[in-house]
């Protein structure tokens, strides 16, 4: 009865979500293990407990470690899924084994056990990177590498102005690594935020992939946040950043909810007086 308990978990476990399909993370994962690669380095292996050790915080973590995680070709991405992919079906094989005994699988495979499949894709990863610095032309030279180890910013924002390297994008996430993380006040408030923010945003990100008019329009309706944020990169004591960030908060609650509640009210009672 216990095995075929944890087998249940397990299978369930690996049902399809919106960081992941049936086979490895999709590109909103890939940009949530961005954005957690700070959290996850302030944390460790309490990284895994942090997020219930969930399949994807696991595949974030053989990302993590790695070469690939540097790789800074326009085809990262792509690479990733696919290197994600390998390694979800070494977390499927080690679940099932450690099922069979009785135990629930909370970590990332061990990365230093990596089969000759890994090691021959990193060898191709290798022998490509080669060929692409062979044909580079002049003009790419002095193009700056994207630096990832500062991790994502926001699947909303980066699907609305199309790229991580956005300065929207990188103002969100410099205020999240310097300020917001720097704080106990502000790593608990992420958790929080975190928990309900992943719950829509990989929806509204593939909405705004799809639909350029609704990509515009979520652009309008982010601007005002992102300029009442901007007040936090100011923030630079504990207290300070606690201080802005309420502030920016309450901005924010009667510039969404308050202004629009008020502004219904009113039309309706200009209504009932007609």
């Amino acid at each position: 009865m216990l095995v075929f308990s944890i087998f249940f978990l397990v299978s369930s476990v690996y049902a399809q979500t919106p960081f992941r399909d049936t086979a490895g993370l999709t590109v909103n994962g890939i940009e949530w293990c961005e954005e957690n690669y700070q959290l996850y380095n302030f944390m460790g292996n309490d990284f895994f407990k942090h997020h219930q050790h969930s399949i994807e915080s696991r595949l974030c973590g053989n990302l993590y470690n790695d070469d690939l995680w540097l790789y800074s070709e326009s085809d990262r991405y792509q690479k990733l899924i696919e290197k994600s992919r390998v390694y979800y079906s070494l977390e499927i094989q080690e679940s099932a084994t450690e099922a069979k005994i009785g135990k629930i699988d909370t970590k990332s495979v061990n990365i230093e056990e990596i089969p000759q499949e890994i090691q021959q894709q990193q060898k191709e990863l290798k022998e490509n990177k080669t060929k692409s610095n062979e044909i580079k032309i002049e003009s790419t030279i002095n193009e700056k590498p994207k630096d990832n180890s500062e991790g994502g910013g926001c699947l909303i924002a980066t699907a609305a102005y199309g790229s991580e390297m956005a300065p929207q994008v990188q103002l969100l996430r410099e205020i999240r690594d310097n300020q917001l993380l720097s704080t106990e006040s502000g790593i608990s408030f992420m958790t929080g935020f975190n928990s309900l923010y992943y719950s829509f945003s990989p929806h509204i990100a593939d909405l705004e992939r799809e639909s350029p008019a609704f990509k515009e329009l979520v652009k309008i309706g982010i601007t005002p946040l992102l300029s009442t944020l901007s007040i936090m990169s100011y923030a630079e004591t504990k207290s300070e950043v606690l201080g802005y960030g309420i502030g920016v908060i309450l901005m924010n609650l009667g510039m969404y909810i308050a202004a629009p509640a008020i502004l219904v009210i009113q039309i309706k009672n200009k209504r009932k007086k007609n």
